[in-house]
């Protein structure tokens, strides 16, 4: 991870007299700003956190699966003093080593000229956010971490290829809501799905990429070109700037905003509409193994109808921090 300097993307100044913090002058594609304090370590999560290892559920065989075999099971007569501590651990090391903390600053949100052509409507017009620190995790949730935390391992879309480390898809956005209620039940925290904003300021780890770690997709995103139609274990092609990986490919990501058009203003820790009537329809972010080079471009806007599930769209969490 790229701790102790500021980022800056290259070319740019963040001073007091940048022309950028003129409110009067309207933010135009082409330009080019991101800002943020100094990367700093937050809070740690684990010694915030109070595990209650009575809301860890044991994790349990669905026998219609076919996945006996692959996946650790649960036996009654080693659950005290075998399963509980794994349990444990696994939520331990996740709240220490796979939740990563994001020093907020202020960015263009939208497609900017660097990002090429075919910019679609809905990411116009560029404007200023600035966002608040948060913590996002480090790969998209997995069907192992999705399993442990709901109690059972699920009829996966890919159980054929018989690996925990998939990205967990194929889930209403109420489901996701339900997954973060039993995390935090657990930890004693509050996660949830991120924002829009907070998804897009992470995915470019302070840096100028049209995907999220590179100019170059293949690094960094698997994609209709290079997945072979199915979906990969997390954490495969490189990280970004913050060392988030999989923000470009492989599952496309749940945010928590309704689907809205931008407005040229600047705005602080946006949350998208209260409710969009007519429309049922949630951000999706990052492109996925089915979508095109244009899809993992980390400007892209994608849409899903709230109550319904597709087997190339997951999620990652994101918690805000601890006071």
């Amino acid at each position: 991870m790229m701790l102790g300097a500021v980022l800056v993307m290259a070319g740019t100044s963040c001073s007091d007299n940048d022309e950028y913090d003129n409110p009067s002058r309207p933010v135009e594609p082409g330009d080019s700003y991101f800002s943020s304090e100094p990367v700093e370590e937050g809070p740690s999560l684990f010694d915030a956190a109070t595990i209650n290892t009575s809301k860890i559920p044991r994790v349990t065989s669905n026998k219609n699966t076919g996945l006996d075999g692959y996946y650790p099971l649960d036996p009654g007569d080693t659950w005290a003093s075998v399963i509980r501590p794994e349990r444990v651990k696994f939520f331990e090391k996740f709240l220490k080593e796979d939740m990563i903390f994001v020093n907020g600053g202020t960015f263009l949100m939208g497609a900017t000229a660097e990002q090429g052509e075919g910019v679609h409507i809905d990411e116009l017009p560029v404007h200023k956010v600035t966002v608040s620190d948060f913590y996002i995790c480090r790969f998209e949730v997995t069907q192992e971490m999705y399993s442990y935390v709901m109690g059972k391992w699920e009829n996966f879309s890919w159980k054929d290829l018989a690996t925990t480390r998939l990205p967990m898809d194929n889930r209403l956005f109420s489901e996701m809501q339900t997954f973060c209620n039993k995390l935090n039940e657990i930890t004693g925290l509050h996660f949830t799905l991120p924002t829009e904003a907070q998804w897009e300021y992470a995915a470019a780890g302070g840096e100028s990429y049209p995907y999220a770690g590179s100019d170059n997709i293949r690094d960094v995103a698997y994609y209709a070109s290079n997945a072979n139609e199915h979906l990969h274990p997390v954490g495969e092609k490189r990280e970004n700037g913050f060392d988030l990986y999989d923000m470009s490919g492989n599952a496309a990501e749940w945010c928590t905003d309704w689907m809205s058009r931008y407005e040229n203003t600047r705005v602080t820790d946006p949350q998208g509409p209260a409710e969009n009537p007519g429309h049922h329809k949630k951000i999706v972010r990052g492109g996925s193994y089915l979508a095109n080079e244009r899809d993992m471009d980390i400007r892209h806007r994608s849409v899903q109808t709230y109550d319904t599930s597709e087997p190339h769209i997951g999620f990652r969490v994101v918690l805000n921090p601890i006071q």
